[in-house]
């Protein structure tokens, strides 16, 4: 049946060969034409397994707090004075707000809040600050601050902004708040006291920007680059070369800008490189005609953007992890080209007619075809049974990029060579016969099976012993990019602030304002109690914006207890203002009124200070910790010593169950290892699968257990062998290349059934013979396939590069086992013994 349905379709691509090369190659130019902007998700949370609660919470945590909108510029100054630094800050935040892509900008403690903090500022001090306060609001503490204030303006270098702070707040009582502030919120690395996000060593700075558009919107993310890029070369350039100002750029943003950039440098590059090699490999092989050379060049694109537009239509673009779907694919893809090319250009030199050599192509080799092409799409569509978003797409764009290849070849490679036959034979004819030289591989078989089988028993043997000595690795820095302009300004982020290793995140969900705060009291003193504990190196919260109720509280009782609430009223405190001024020469603003009714007000507010409150006023930090729409609140813990041990973060999981439902501990460490073991079993999975619906496949086409279990040899042993090496070498597992071996059976089983198939229709020769007629082509489908896959371990993310490392190690290992092992044992088992001959002598006569 299969037959007959094979040879209606070679006669049916014969009697019209142009016309539906034409069709095919016009329908792949439209789907070209769509996946030339075929867009890619840059997110490693896109390749995360769906429905994990964990990866769920995680995942609302940066939506809520807006962790995946967030764009951080870092500005370096090599001078010890942060003056020159302060004005490369000044003038970098003065233009990102300034620009209509800019939301806000984050870059002085102080002035963010200002105005919120000092219409409440009795709530934000503490013991020392209300006794200060208590102090500089005395009669002497007036005269003494009045007194300052005229020192510093008669000082050679006052400046005007010392003018216009002394006007605003001539008892600097903003003094008195940032050390309170600074006493409770500083944390180690930082130094706040300029009012500005710095170093200790205040040679970096910080600004905090929160874009308008989405990250996930490429368009946006590149104008916004660039726009950023171009300030902040502006501000390095302005400062002067010798003040040695630097800006680097972190963030989401920066992340997504810089990835989408290399994932497109690395798709080109390993699909170009790829491509180019199979073409000189075909070529040396081959010798082909130039005629030839375009049909296979147009059949491999026919398939690819056929693929592509599949992954685009299911998908909508591409992932990290399959983007290398296409260079991953070259090398299978042309696998079926080869074989095609080789039996028709073959029946072509032994005299036949287009029609008869398309029909023997098709008939006896399509049969190979179908059922290589039926195996790989199967082992790649067992992928498919994890939950690992990025490796679930990988194995169905893969899966289907088979089918498309297979009908690419028959209808683009066929019709083709079928047109160009009829024009001309010559059109087709190879300049050599084809394939790799196997000469060396003959002579083994021939000479030594029993001693190659040997060998690979004792390889075999080790590699399960080596496999014992593989490990995963479960770290970020497994799979994420190498040379990351981004990661290398994190680092310096990481280095300055003390802020070393992954962060976990303490989240509040409450069902209204009042036990919000309830919740905000709780996840405060539970932060206190891991830092004296030492389990977090730091811990920052809403608490660095809002005093929590409790504080507040405490703060009201003190400011009771020194008796300030009361101690003036407006037009007291403003004659005492003013009499002191007037005695050292000074003449009042007209707003000073108004700014002792400012503090009378204060002191005598009886209101608490809330986080809905604060987040009304406008400040850009509000949405760091404080989600108001969904009654959210937000901690950032850092490990200490740059990261978090196994004993802690179980304590700190039982401690959070103890704070009630509405906490949730989440953050990367967390993710990673919990679906590490998910993913391992998993993929271990998908290779079960892959290699019985393999063995179920060949069953069906061979007929005979035997044949089956010697087709699976190579790839199993290859398989064996690869995770062997990965041992022994100390190459690891991580999330992507985990399912590595599942994708090997996509290729590995073809180099078998390929050899199986020649040695069942031409049995005379025995396994050396079968060697001599397809070792060629089964070596040279190997070396593409290791062309293509090469070109993946040149990725700039360690975790595609790892893929290509592992599919290389098992292509290398699938080769050798056909090529040596298969042939050495089917000899072992066809060849007559010597032994045999005399009993069977006696037992006939």
């Amino acid at each position: 049946m299969t037959t007959r349905f094979l040879l209606r379709l070679a006669r049916m691509i014969d009697a019209r060969p142009g016309k539906i090369a034409v069709a095919v190659l016009l329908a792949a130019a439209v789907s070209g034409a769509v996946v030339l902007r075929i867009p890619i998700r840059t997110n490693l949370l896109d390749v995360l397994p769906e429905g994990n609660p964990t990866i769920q919470a995680f995942r609302g945590f940066l939506e809520d707090f807006g962790m995946m909108d967030s764009l951080v510029l870092v500005v370096t100054s090599r001078e010890g004075s942060p003056d020159r630094l302060i004005e490369a800050v000044e003038t970098i935040g003065e233009e990102l707000a300034a620009s209509p892509r800019i939301a806000s900008v984050d870059y002085n403690l102080l002035r963010s809040g200002g105005r919120y903090v000092g219409e409440h500022f009795p709530a934000y001090l503490d013991s020392g600050g209300v006794g200060l306060l208590s102090d500089r609001l005395s009669p002497e503490g007036i005269r003494r601050q009045i007194r300052r204030n005229r020192e510093v303006l008669l000082s050679p270098f006052a400046s005007p902004l010392d003018a216009e702070w002394i006007s605003g707040d001539p008892l600097n009582l903003r003094e008195i708040v940032r050390e309170s502030l600074l006493r409770r919120t500083v944390t180690k690395g930082i130094d706040l006291s300029t009012g500005y996000y710095m170093d200790a060593d205040r040679t970096v700075a910080l600004l905090m920007v929160r874009p308008r558009g989405s990250s996930r919107d490429t368009a946006f993310v590149a104008g916004l680059y660039r726009e950023v890029a171009g300030i902040a070369a502006r501000a390095s350039g302005g400062s002067g070369a010798d003040a040695g100002i630097a800006v680097g750029l972190a963030g989401e943003y920066a992340s997504v800008a810089e990835a989408t950039g290399v994932i497109w440098r690395d798709m080109v590059f390993s699909f170009f490189s790829s491509f180019v090699l199979v073409l000189v490999l075909v070529f040396a092989a081959y010798r082909p005609p130039a005629a030839v050379l375009c049909a296979l060049v147009l059949t491999l694109l026919a398939a690819l953007s056929w693929t592509l537009l599949f992954a685009y239509l299911l998908y909508g673009g591409l992932n990290i992890v399959t983007s290398i779907v296409a260079a991953m694919l070259i090398g299978l893809y042309v696998d079926y080209i080869i074989i095609v090319y080789h039996r028709f250009n073959g029946e072509i030199r032994r005299g036949r007619s287009p029609l008869q050599a398309l029909e023997t192509t098709y008939s006896e080799t399509g049969k190979a075809l179908l059922i290589s092409s039926a195996t790989s799409s199967i082992a790649f569509f067992s992928v498919v049974v994890t939950s690992f978003r990025g490796l679930h797409e990988l194995g169905v764009v893969a899966g289907f990029g088979i089918l498309f290849c297979l009908l690419s070849t028959v209808f683009v490679m066929g019709s083709l060579l079928s047109w160009f036959a009829k024009v001309s034979p010559a059109r087709i004819a190879a300049g050599r016969p084809g394939g790799v030289p196997t000469g060396w591989a003959e002579r083994l078989v021939e000479g030594r099976s029993g001693t190659v089988v040997a060998v690979f028993s004792i390889f075999l043997f080790l590699a399960i012993l080596g496999s014992a000595r593989t490990r995963f690795d479960a770290g970020v820095d497994a799979i994420g990019p190498v040379d990351s302009k981004v990661e290398q300004v994190q680092r310096v982020i990481e280095e300055k602030f003390g802020r070393k290793g992954e962060p976990l995140f303490l989240v509040a969900r409450a069902d209204g304002d009042r036990r919000l705060a309830a919740d905000f009291d709780a996840l405060d003193l539970q932060g206190e109690r891991w830092r004296r504990a030492g389990m977090v190196e730091g811990f920052s919260s809403a608490a660095m914006l809002v005093p929590p109720p409790r504080f507040q509280k405490e703060s009201r009782r003190l400011l009771s207890d020194a008796g300030l609430p009361g101690r003036y009223d407006d037009a007291g405190l403003e004659r005492a203002i003013r009499r002191e001024m007037e005695a050292q020469g000074m003449v009042p603003g007209d707003g000073l009124a108004a700014y002792a009714a400012g503090i009378v007000r204060a002191l005598a507010g009886e209101e608490a200070v809330d986080l809905p409150g604060f987040a009304r006023s406008g400040d850009p930090r509000t949405t760091y910790f404080f989600n108001g729409s969904r009654h959210a609140i937000a901690a950032h813990l850092a490990p200490p010593g740059g990261r978090w041990g196994q004993g802690a973060l179980a304590a700190m999981k039982e401690d959070v169950r103890a704070l009630g439902p509405d906490f949730a501990l989440t953050g990367p460490p967390l993710i990673l290892e919990e679906i590490r073991s998910s993913v391992v079993w998993e993929s271990t999975l998908a290779t079960l699968i892959a290699f019985a619906a393999n063995w179920i496949i060949v069953w069906f086409h061979f007929r005979r257990l035997r044949d089956t279990a010697l087709v699976m040899l190579p790839v199993t042993a290859g398989s064996l062998l690869t995770v062997g090496a990965m041992g022994a070498i100390g190459i690891p597992f991580n999330f992507f290349n985990v399912v590595g071996i599942a994708l090997l059976f996509g290729f590995g089983v073809d180099y078998g059934i390929y050899y199986m198939q020649s040695h069942r229709e031409r049995s005379e020769g025995g396994a050396v013979e079968a060697l001599h007629r397809t070792g060629g082509g089964i070596l040279l489908c190997s070396v593409t396939t290791l062309a293509s896959c090469g070109s993946i371990i040149l990725s700039h993310y360690r975790g595609l590069a790892s893929i290509g490392v592992v599919l290389c190690l098992g292509a290398v290992s699938c080769i050798l086992s056909t090529v040596l092992l298969l042939p050495s044992l089917i000899d072992r088992i066809e060849r007559p013994r010597p032994w045999k001959a005399p009993r069977v002598f006696k037992e006939t006569s």
